[in-house]
């Protein structure tokens, strides 16, 4: 059975529509046509009802649907181990971080690794922390830069037993505001005394967009949210331009070392009390074996760290 026609008679199946599924699939529709008649020649039943504008699956059809669904996806996940598998044998390196990685001097170690090992080949994937350890779970990342809220951190390095997570950093949560603001040169914040801001968040959906919600949930008010965005530019740019507030971790606010200097910024930063902070750790799956580039990346890790 040829498994492109299984593909095909998913997207099929989806959609509803020849002309759609074709489109989907970058392929004219009399190919798609003769394909799914061909499917349905070799199980010897029709997976469709057609109509001039529609198809619609048969009890056949739908009977059939999960397995085809489940012999794309395992197609699908068996090739990719065998791709990952030839990237390690090849020397490949994978590493997976979130954003702002020259703040957290993630792009020094990388430099630093290349430089010891010139022969081996980086590849890096960046992705909020929300995602970055399901590279670990399907195998498409070795090593992810992990960002953590404390209290996450301190249960998942007792109980997550599967993952080893070496300490590397740790930041904590800053207020963003204009230099004109009334309390813009105070020691520190609670974030009470801002509960009637207009703020800035780092996008929806993302930890960092959790972790400055939950602080003020815990202080007793919901943000009046007027802009998100994955940009820190985009924030400074609100912050400066739109009389906003931000909450953010004071590194993503450090200018990267050998980078532009900057003076007279327009904003002020301003610690969060009580600290909000969060752990950013080198994450990896001691269940499995490391390459060996792997292992070099994590011991050169530890002696920056603890020698």
């Amino acid at each position: 059975m040829n498994t492109e026609y299984l593909k095909e008679f998913v997207v099929l199946a989806e959609t509803k529509n020849f002309w759609e599924a074709s489109d989907r699939l970058y392929m004219n529709q009399s190919t798609l046509s003769k394909h799914i008649k061909s499917l349905e020649n070799e199980l010897g039943v029709d997976l469709f009802l057609r109509t001039t504008r529609r198809v619609e699956l048969t009890n056949y059809g739908q009977t059939f649907l999960p397995y085809a669904k489940s012999i794309t996806h395992f197609e699908f996940e068996g090739i990719s181990a065998i791709r990952r598998l030839q990237n390690i044998e090849n020397g490949l390196l994978t590493i997976g971080t979130f954003p702002s990685m020259p703040q957290y001097h993630i792009t020094q170690l990388l430099s630093q690794f290349q430089t010891s090992h010139p022969d081996a080949t980086i590849r890096i994937t960046e992705d909020d922390p929300v995602n970055l350890l399901h590279y670990l779970e399907n195998e498409s990342c070795e090593i992810v830069f992990q960002r953590e809220d404390k209290a996450t951190f301190e249960k998942n390095f007792l109980s997550d037993t599967r993952i080893t997570r070496i300490p590397y950093q740790k930041d904590r949560l800053v207020v963003l505001m204009p230099n004109h603001h009334p309390l813009a040169h105070s020691d520190s914040l609670t974030l009470q005394q801002l509960k009637n801001e207009r703020f800035c968040f780092i996008k929806e959906g993302s930890l960092m967009y959790q972790i400055a919600m939950n602080a003020c949930q815990n202080a007793n008010f919901v943000p009046n949210i007027v802009f998100t965005s994955h940009r820190i530019d985009s924030i400074l740019d609100m912050v400066t331009n739109q009389n906003c507030i931000a909450l953010l971790m004071d590194a993503h606010l450090k200018l990267p070392e050998n980078g532009p200097r900057q003076t007279g910024e327009p904003w002020h930063i301003v610690p969060v009390t009580p600290i909000i902070s969060s752990q950013i750790s080198i994450c990896y799956r001691n269940d499995k074996l490391l390459s060996k580039n792997a292992q070099l990346f994590i011991k050169l890790c530890n002696d920056n760290l603890f020698s």
